[in-house]
C-alpha cells in the first residue's frame, strides 16, 4: 500500500498504511464514546488489515491526513450475503479537530469508494445512548435514514440503531 495513494481523488483523504496505524489506534482511544472493548477491537481489525490485507480480512481503512499527522479515519468493508450492501465499521475524529468537516469527507470518501467497489447501500450502526446523540445527528445530517431501532441490544438501555444511505 502506497502512503500517498489518495482515495476517491478527495484532497487529504488516503489509503490507510502502516505508519497511520498508532494514531488510529490512539484516536479511537481518545474519541470519548468507545469502550475500551471497542478500543481494542479497533487496534484487532487494523492488525488484521495490516497483516493480512483488505481481501484477506474484508476490512478497509482510510485516513485524512495532514502530512504525516492523521485526523481521522474510516473502516468500511463489504457485507457478505448480500448484493452490493457495505458495513461502515468504525468513523472517528481526533477530538481537538471535531466539527471541522473531517468526519463528513471521510463519509463521503468512503460512499465515493463504495460506489467504484459497485456497492448501492451502506449501512452504519451506532449506539442509541444519550452520548450518542451527536454521531446520530451526524448520520442524518449526511443523508443517512434511520432503518430500525432494537432495544437492549448492546445491553439492558443501550439501544442498537441501524443508518442505511442508498448510493
Amino acid at each position: 500500500m502506497n502512503a500517498n495513494q489518495n482515495v476517491a481523488g478527495q484532497e487529504n483523504i488516503f489509503v490507510a498504511v502502516t505508519p497511520d496505524g498508532d494514531q488510529i489506534k490512539d484516536i479511537t482511544a481518545r474519541a470519548g464514546v468507545f469502550s475500551e472493548e471497542e478500543v481494542t477491537c479497533v487496534a484487532e481489525i487494523w492488525d488484521d488489515y495490516i497483516e493480512n490485507g483488505v481481501e484477506t480480512c474484508g476490512y478497509n481503512f482510510i485516513v485524512y491526513r495532514e502530512g504525516t499527522q492523521v485526523l481521522g479515519f474510516a473502516s468500511y468493508g463489504y457485507r457478505d450475503l448480500t448484493d452490493g450492501v457495505y458495513d461502515l465499521f468504525w468513523i472517528a475524529v481526533d477530538p481537538n479537530t471535531r466539527r471541522g468537516g473531517v468526519g463528513r469527507k471521510l463519509l463521503s470518501a468512503t460512499e465515493e469508494a463504495v460506489r467504484k467497489l459497485g456497492g448501492r447501500m451502506v449501512i452504519a450502526e451506532t449506539s442509541g445512548k444519550p452520548l450518542y446523540e451527536s454521531t446520530r445527528k451526524f448520520y442524518i445530517g449526511t443523508g443517512y435514514q434511520a432503518e430500525a431501532t432494537i432495544k437492549d441490544f448492546y445491553s439492558k438501555g443501550d439501544d442498537l440503531v441501524i443508518y442505511v444511505k442508498h448510493l
